[in-house]
Parts: structure tokens; sequence; C-alpha cells
């Protein structure tokens, strides 16, 4: 196949991956209609135009014309790299959103179309991944996006627990609607902002008593922070709420696991035996599978 024939063949492809109509990409590329027609059936665009028609179209100029990179000339870090560095701040976030929901379909062994994330859904969608290697779950609605990934170690995720004193603790703790609302309200604040236990039972109309009980709680998990005070001559402790990573995604992740995941796109599941391992290293037994119909069997 020549060159030109493959110029076409991809640029005709990725256009429609994206949706695109010639009228379409002649108005991103300020040209006609028939300019891309032609583009398309036989002749290339002029020399000036190729950066810019590879920048609307979302891919490489290598790729437009099949160039086949190997991959010890493909760095793939420097390339995210670049592309994020180079995105505005205000759109960072859908861009990592794409990367990331991409690198998920990029998993299933089923289908070898690029995965695109979509700019609506209609109901409530997540995006699975299960591996004997990684786990991933991403919620890929616009109302709130989120992307989890876990690499699994060898000897299973359980190994890594130890003693589960101080998760039962944590769990217990959040099983109060009131400190639920504490950790919403202080997670609401400004960096550095401190607050007394007063104020915090004032605004959300909880006893003092029941407020200082949940922050102490907070304070040995370290997920608020204290200060001393002397306001009117009196001692006065203040807390600030550390902002903390993990607690936020297990609040919205649990959010998740009571929601039913009706819609997956896609839910890619290769796995064997799961990302707990048992204890003594034993492999679990590999449940029997009815054999396939024998040769001339009726």
């Amino acid at each position: 196949m020549d060159k030109k024939s493959v110029f076409r063949i991809n640029l005709v492809k990725r256009r429609k991956e994206l949706g695109l109509t010639q009228e379409q990409l002649a108005s991103r590329m300020n040209v006609s209609p028939q300019a891309v027609s032609k583009w398309e059936n036989s002749s290339y665009p002029d020399g000036e135009l190729l950066p810019q028609l590879a920048k609307e179209l979302n891919t490489s100029l290598d790729s437009l014309f099949g160039v086949k990179i190997t991959d010890s000339q493909r760095d793939i870090e420097q390339l995210v790299d670049d592309e994020l560095r180079t995105t505005p701040p205000e759109k960072r976030s859908e861009k990592f959103m794409r990367i990331m929901y991409s690198s998920l379909c990029a998993c299933n062994p089923n289908t070898d179309t690029v995965g695109r994330l979509r700019e609506s859904y209609e109901h409530e969608t997540y995006a699975g991944l299960k591996t004997d290697r990684e786990l991933a779950l991403s919620r890929i609605s616009e109302d709130l996006r989120y992307f989890c990934f876990l690499e699994i170690p060898e000897n299973g995720v359980n190994s890594y627990f130890g003693d589960t004193t101080n998760m039962i603790r944590l769990f217990n703790t959040l099983a109060d609607d009131d400190a639920i609302s504490i950790i919403s309200y202080l997670g609401a604040s400004v960096r550095n902002k401190m607050f007394s236990v007063a104020m915090i039972s004032e605004k959300l109309e909880i006893p003092s008593a029941k407020v200082q009980h949940i922050i102490d709680r907070l304070d040995r998990f370290g997920l608020v922070w204290r200060v001393s005070a002397d306001i009117n001559d009196l001692p006065v402790i203040l807390y600030g709420y550390t902002h903390q990573i993990p607690l936020t995604l297990i609040l919205v992740l649990a959010k998740t696991i009571t929601n039913y995941l009706k819609y997956m796109d896609p839910n890619v599941e290769e796995w064997s035996q799961g990302a707990f391992r048992r204890e003594n290293g034993e492999q679990d037994e590999v449940v029997p599978q009815v054999p396939w119909w024998s040769e001339g069997e009726l």
C-alpha cells in the first residue's frame, strides 16, 4: 500500500473515531469541506497545515502517515509528561482521566479499539479492571470522576493489613452520622483554618461532648491536628483538618460500594484468584470447568 493510501485511510479512521464530519473538521482547520474530501480521496494537505491537522485530530503525524515506532524509540513516560505539562491546569484533570481510562481499556484482551472517554453518560457508569496482577475502578460519569489503581503484590493485599485494630476503630468512627458531618464540615474549610469544639458544636447542632469524642478519635488517627490558644485568658484547644487524601477516597469509595454498580464500561475480568492470598502460601483449588464437546459428539 502506498503512503498516500495509508495517510487517507488513517485520516478517515481517526476523524470517525472522534465522531467528526468532514464539515466539522474543515471548520476546525478553517478550510472548505471540499478540501477535507480531497485529503481523504486524492491529495495531501499543504505542508503548513499538517501540524494543525494532527493537533485537531489529537494524534501524531507519525500515526497519520503510518510510521511505526519501535518500543526502544517510544518513551511513554516522556509523552505523558509532555502532554500533562502542556495542558492548562483547568483542563488537566480531564486529560488525566482520559489517559487513565484509555490505559484501563487497553488491558481488555477482547478489543483492539482505543478507549475514549465519552462526554456524557446516561447512567452512573464505572469502568473496572480485575486481573491477578492489578485492580482498577473508575467512575466516569461527568458529575464526579475518579480513578483508583492497585498493583497486587505477589503475596496478596491481605499481607499488608497486619494488626487490624485501628482499621476497625476507623470504621467504627465512620459508622456515626455525626462523624461524617464533622468530617464534611472540616473538609470544606480552607487550608490551615482552625476550629474549636464549641464552634463545631454550634454550627452542626451536635452536643459538644459528642463533638469532642469524635474529634479525639480523629486526632488519634492523625486526621486533625491541634494547637493551644488563650482566648479571653482561657486555654482553648483548636483543631485543624489535615485534608487527608486516603480518607476522602475511603468516603467516596464507600458511597460507590453502597451503590449498585450496574453499568460498567468496560468491565475487564481476567483473574483467577483475586487480590487476597492464603496466609500459608497455599493455592486455592481451581474450579473445574465442563470440558468442551468432543469431536463428533451428539
